[in-house]
């Protein structure tokens, strides 16, 4: 699902409520919490690394890698590099995940041990899988497979995506009634366009390249530069996000001056478009207001809004340590730099 909110707030968020709901938490009725906020945490924070892991697991990666290539930092073969670069760090994290949860905010209900009997004679009354539940699967795995081969099938990824939506068009699987109802796709696709075409004049007119120069000759006369300039251009980076409602806008925003910074800062071109990129996704769990499943999460009322912020600052520390940490070996057994 190329879309995190879709595939957060509108797959795993009503599992999570589902799951807490049957454990006994239900903040609607004031009965106990932790359970439903452990379970939504782990949902939620887990988000920002699936969506780091795969190229098409959010929006803003392909945006990332064309506004990349804007700065003449092209990526070969972009869905496998990208995969490559990411998978040690985002299952190292997601991994680890539930153990922090359950550090920072413990359930009451440890154990479930009547669980899988519940959930076996729920889908025995769903009953089994229907035609077009099976086509929708099969077209996904389909697409995947060509979005990963594309360099060697010689299929742009715009013709996946067409083709894709004609054969469910074409089953009636969808129907364009649906399509036309996607209004948060239409909204992406027409401020994608908008976003990378003045992004796309910003560099072209020189002002990206004349912002990053003048942070990059403050930050050299400071005495930092390579390493020690990357941690804290990256910091800076994703600690601004407090400020953002947005994942889109804020990559767009700083995406383009924070790499020209750290190249000129002595960081290694990949190493700071793939960093950025993944910080991108990575800080969408940090507030209530931070990505566009935040809302959702937060409205479930199972985590209050103190712990919601003591929880995010705790989980962006955290996937900053595992992230750059696992990075720093991975990409260097990789060849990334």
């Amino acid at each position: 699902m190329p879309s995190s909110a879709a595939r957060a707030a509108g797959v795993f968020y009503p599992l999570a409520d589902s799951v807490a709901k049957a454990c006994g938490s239900d903040p609607a009725r004031n009965q106990a919490k932790n359970t439903g906020g452990f379970l939504v945490q782990c949902a939620f924070q887990a988000t920002g690394n699936s969506s780091s892991l795969w190229l098409y697991g959010a929006a803003q990666n392909l945006l990332a890698l064309r506004l990349a290539g804007q700065l003449g930092y092209v990526v070969e073969s972009p869905f496998t590099t990208w995969l490559k670069a990411s998978c040690v760090p985002a299952l190292t994290a997601m991994a680890l995940t539930p153990l922090i949860a359950f550090w920072a905010l413990p359930p009451e209900v440890q154990r479930t041990p009547d669980a899988p009997k519940e959930a076996e004679r729920k889908l025995k009354q769903m009953g089994p899988l229907k035609l077009e539940e099976a086509l929708l699967a099969g077209v996904i795995i389909g697409m995947l497979v060509l979005w990963a081969g594309s360099s060697a099938f010689r299929i742009p990824p715009v013709h996946t995506a067409v083709l894709g939506l004609a054969v469910l068009l074409s089953s009636g699987v969808l129907t364009w009634s649906d399509c036309a109802g996607e209004k948060g796709a239409w909204t992406t696709m027409t401020w994608f366009a908008i976003l990378v075409s003045m992004s796309a004049m910003l560099n072209k007119l020189g002002i990206v390249r004349w912002l990053a120069a003048s942070i990059s000759t403050k930050i050299s006369a400071a005495g930092l530069s390579g390493c020690p300039a990357f941690l804290v251009l990256l910091t800076v980076y994703i600690f601004s996000h407090y400020v953002f409602a947005s994942q889109v806008a804020h990559l767009s925003a700083l995406y383009l001056p924070f790499i020209v910074m750290m190249v000129e800062t002595g960081t290694p071109p990949m190493v700071a478009v793939f960093s950025l990129a993944f910080a991108s996704n990575i800080f969408a769990s940090m507030t209530p207001y931070s990505s566009a499943q935040a809302p959702v999460f937060f409205g479930g009322n199972y985590v209050t809004q103190k712990d919601w912020y003591r929880l995010g600052f705790i989980f962006i520390l955290f996937n900053m340590i595992v992230w750059v940490g696992t990075g720093a070996v991975w990409w260097k057994v990789i060849g990334l730099y």
